[in-house]
């Protein structure tokens, strides 16, 4: 799976993205003035950070940190391949793997360690709400042309390669548009009753209010960075282990 089917997932973050007060590390804290840091108590409690699942039943297809302040941009999303490579977890190789012999607990707990942050909160959404998802929201244009949510998610929209930004934030602008602000109880719906995840539907109304007030250029989105490499026909992903942070950083901080 390549980062871009990893980059749709985060169409469904729109709903999800919300507004804790709970401790979490603050990954500004080196851009801070030395008189801001007496307030660091203060400041490591306001970003929270949320990992979504995309599953096809028991297969992991994508895997999407965000991470996000309140009142503050922007808002931080980090793509995830699944086929970053393992080494330090004795036979597993890769983080779908790990997903499958751990499950979604174990897998948080392994992404907490590498990018040296609590992750307190998760979604995990299945292919067939993805897909029910879709039918509802209606015709999507990407790229110039009309195509579905569906197919922007698993990339079959189109054959050239697009900045990942550009279309993320293309996507989030589809949710507000006021074609689409009608059909908002029914996507809720569709996405509280086939949705696992410990988030409540005012923390996704909350979400969606703060993309109205800002637009889709609160959304920062990067894909995980390493070096890609073949074993016979398996595709891997070598990521430094101070990229974890390095990209986490790169996505929060203003």
């Amino acid at each position: 799976m390549n980062s871009r089917k990893l980059l749709w997932y985060t169409l469904l973050a729109v709903f999800t993205l919300f507004i804790f007060l709970n401790t979490a590390t603050e990954v500004c804290a080196e851009q801070q003035q030395p008189d801001k840091l007496q307030n660091k108590q203060n400041l490591t409690t306001t970003t929270e950070n949320v990992l979504i699942f995309w599953t096809d039943g028991p297969k992991l297809k994508a895997l999407t940190l965000m991470a996000i302040t309140p009142r503050k941009k922007p808002v931080g999303i980090v793509s995830i391949p699944i086929n970053t490579r393992i080494h330090d977890i004795w036979g597993v190789k890769t983080l779908e793997e790990l997903y499958h012999k751990t499950g979604r607990e174990g897998t948080t707990a392994y992404l907490e360690k590498r990018f040296g942050i609590p992750i307190n909160h998760y979604v995990d959404i299945s292919q067939a709400t993805l897909t029910r998802t879709s039918e509802a929201l209606g015709p999507v244009e990407m790229a110039g042309k009309q195509t579905s949510l569906l197919e922007v998610f698993e990339g079959t929209y189109t054959n050239q390669r697009m900045d990942l930004q550009t279309e993320i934030r293309a996507l989030a602008a589809r949710l507000i548009e006021p074609a689409v602000l009608i059909k908002l109880p029914r996507l809720l719906w569709i996405f509280t009753s086939g949705v696992e995840t410990n988030l409540g539907m005012g923390h996704i109304l909350t979400l969606y209010q703060a993309l109205q007030g800002n637009g889709p250029e609160i959304l920062r989105k990067q894909a995980l960075p390493g070096r890609d490499y073949f074993v016979g026909p398996a595709k891997y992903r070598e990521v430094s282990p101070d990229a974890w942070n390095r990209v986490l950083r790169e996505v929060t901080c203003t």
